[in-house]
């Protein structure tokens, strides 16, 4: 590559965006003589010719149209690589992988991480959305630099720190006819008894942990909500489910909101985030964590003005 081209490009580019060889002299602080001869030197180690200069102001011809397209993708990648650059050399986290429980709204995260990216594209995110249980390990080994998990089951460990996030809706769910979405309602917890829980872990002793939100022993242990989703709608049995989870079953019928006495907080479940104490989040992962945050909030008031 000529060690000019980069330069030759950019003046190509201005002489574009100005419509004429004087302006792009204006903008790039230069003579005209020097943009003119920059553009003729570009176009003779192409073999084509970019602009017609046959009329009053120097026109795109075909082949300029072509390159200019390609240039412009040039400087995209550069402009990112000095983003990155200056990123890296003023302390951010460039390279960010992410764990995020497997609960966690879809929706919610793809809305904060494309605000994220529009500010800064040079952020090199890597997300992976797994069971609750392994993001801790995620984290503390290091593959992770944030994980998002679940505040209702607790966390073990001294060398984490972590903030809130978001609230979720939950619903205790099952098909209309499903037996227990004939019992009388609110129906006492003994009613759960009676019937079997689909229970969403990546392991079977993760399932039988001290948790709330695995009530009884007869319990349908699936790895994902897509196959939990599908059974509950089958009339498999019923289950505690976040609301992104089944908002769209529940408005068309195929589930039932149900209601237990004795299962006061079901209706919200938290989610925060968590890092190593000695790795705390940079400027980009601090700015993902108040855009969910952000985003959170705004589902939350929408909810509440849905229900008030």
């Amino acid at each position: 590559m000529h060690p000019n081209l980069v330069d030759q490009l950019r003046t190509f580019l201005a002489v574009a965006e100005a419509g004429t060889f004087s302006g792009a002299a204006e903008t790039l602080g230069r003579a005209v003589s020097a943009v003119s001869y920059a553009v003729g030197n570009l176009e003779e180690a192409y073999g084509v010719k970019l602009f017609d200069r046959s009329g009053y102001k120097p026109r795109l011809t075909k082949e300029g149209e072509a390159l200019l397209s390609d240039a412009e993708i040039v400087f995209r990648r550069l402009d990112r690589l000095n983003a990155r650059v200056a990123a890296m050399t003023g302390g951010e986290d460039v390279d960010l992988p992410i764990a995020v429980d497997a609960g966690f709204s879809p929706p919610l995260l793809a809305s904060a991480v494309a605000a994220l990216l529009a500010e800064s594209p040079h952020v090199n995110l890597r997300i992976r959305m797994i069971h609750e249980a392994r993001i801790l390990d995620e984290v503390l080994s290091g593959r992770a630099r944030i994980g998002i998990v679940s505040l209702e089951a607790g966390l073990s460990g001294k060398q984490v720190d972590g903030r809130d996030l978001a609230t979720h809706t939950m619903h205790t769910v099952a098909a209309p006819d499903y037996p227990l979405s004939r019992v009388k309602q609110p129906f006492p917890l003994s009613a759960l008894d009676d019937h079997r829980q689909i229970v969403v872990a990546d392991r079977e002793g993760a399932a039988h942990g001290f948790d709330y939100r695995v009530h009884t022993t007869d319990v349908l242990i699936v790895d994902n909500a897509a196959l939990k989703l599908e059974l509950l709608k089958a009339g498999a049995g019923w289950a505690f489910a976040l609301d992104h989870e089944v908002a769209g079953a529940l408005a068309e019928g195929s589930l039932l909101s149900l209601e237990c006495s004795a299962v006061q907080h079901a209706g919200l479940h938290r989610f925060g985030a968590i890092w190593r104490v000695t790795t705390p989040p940079g400027p980009a992962a601090a700015r993902l964590l108040d855009l969910l945050s952000d985003e959170a909030g705004k589902a939350e008031r929408a909810r509440g003005f849905r229900t008030g």
